[in-house]
């Protein structure tokens, strides 16, 4: 197993699929060390695969704490320094490791690279390659729904997808890792940002691809998620001003509206935490738990989980306005993206 890179994949409903994940990766052209964080809160979901992969560390929390606080587990255990995050629900390509070490390898200034993620149909067609920004700050996922021939260059994009992405753990250091106010949905999106305005870059490498298993299905609870932590995100970058009116619809639609009541709960503690940090002097970037804390334990079992991670909003140092108005200008081709889209659709 290389050195190199650690891969960590949650699993909490993709238990049925990590076996045929599993032996795509072992069978790469470069192996990494993998940990499966199991957020299944039953050991039994993964018995088979634990027996069938005994050089495969599996990590049982006991329950489900969210992806981005799984993942940041797994950045803890990490001792290598490259890690790469992958959904159970995909199939890693043979060169797929490989070449995503060697994008890092290639340029020092890349906190992160992201495969070329292509979906279950036939022919298949790009399900993701990447995370981007509208003019209204809106996010957008590269290249979603073209043919799999598209997207053929290596192209910066404003973050990775965690479901296929691999980062630099030394500027993980510099950055922060996962914010635990984005549960679900952004928390990749958040921290891809969050490099550009520390001055690392973030590229999709379009020859590092895996393919999903099945389709995947669309949900309104994501949609939701989506919704309230976009508010999150929007107050944590000064964003807000940037968005446009919304239709009647949408301002009359009751879910979008708790979504949204959502997102302004999670700016209304970030505020209230903010406060409390700096009286206390502490640092957002070091703002990291000993493990031994990150759970409440009970005789029965785990009661609760302490954040490993919590941002905080970006105040921004004179010395990085040239990179914030690196990130806004990114937005341009988050603009593109939306309407080519909205082309395709029409036509």
């Amino acid at each position: 197993m290389s050195d190199k890179v650690t891969l960590i994949i949650p699993v909490r409903r993709g238990a049925d699929k990590l076996e045929r994940c599993l032996r795509a990766v072992l069978s790469g052209t470069v192996v990494p060390r993998i940990i499966v964080m199991d957020c299944t809160a039953d050991p039994a979901k993964l018995e088979k695969a634990r027996d069938k992969f005994p050089d495969v560390l599996f990590f049982d929390l006991g329950m489900n704490p969210g992806r981005a606080h799984a993942v940041n587990t797994g950045f803890h255990i990490t001792q290598t320094p490259y890690v790469m995050t992958l959904s159970p629900g995909l199939l890693v390509g043979k060169h797929c490791v490989e070449r995503l070490c060697a994008v890092l390898d290639g340029d020092r200034n890349l906190l992160s690279a992201q495969a070329k993620i292509l979906s279950a149909e036939e022919p298949p067609r790009i399900s993701g390659a990447g995370w981007l920004l509208d003019l209204a700050a809106e996010p957008v996922i590269r290249g979603a729904g073209r043919s799999a021939a598209s997207c053929s260059r290596k192209a910066g994009i404003t973050a990775a997808q965690m479901d296929a992405a691999i980062y630099r753990m030394e500027y993980l250091e510099v950055t922060g890792i996962l914010d635990e106010r984005f549960y679900t949905r952004l928390e990749d999106l958040d921290l891809g940002y969050r490099g550009l305005i520390a001055g690392f870059k973030n590229v999709c490498e379009p020859s590092a691809r895996c393919r999903e298993m099945e389709k995947a299905q669309t949900s309104s609870f994501y949609e939701q998620l989506e919704t309230g932590n976009m508010e999150y995100f929007r107050y944590k970058y000064g964003l807000k001003g940037l968005r446009l009116p919304e239709g009647r619809a949408k301002k009359e639609d009751p879910q979008r509206a708790a979504a949204l009541e959502r997102g302004r709960m999670l700016c209304f503690q970030a505020e209230i935490e903010q406060m409390e940090r700096e009286e206390l002097g502490m640092s957002v970037t070091n703002l990291t738990l000993p493990e031994e804390f990150y759970m409440e334990i009970q005789e029965d079992g785990p009661k609760g989980v302490f954040p490993l991670y919590v941002g905080s909003k970006a105040e921004g140092s004179p010395l990085q306005i040239p990179n914030l108005l690196r990130a806004r200008a990114g937005m341009l081709a988050g603009a593109a993206e939306r309407a080519g889209d909205l082309f395709r659709r029409r036509s």
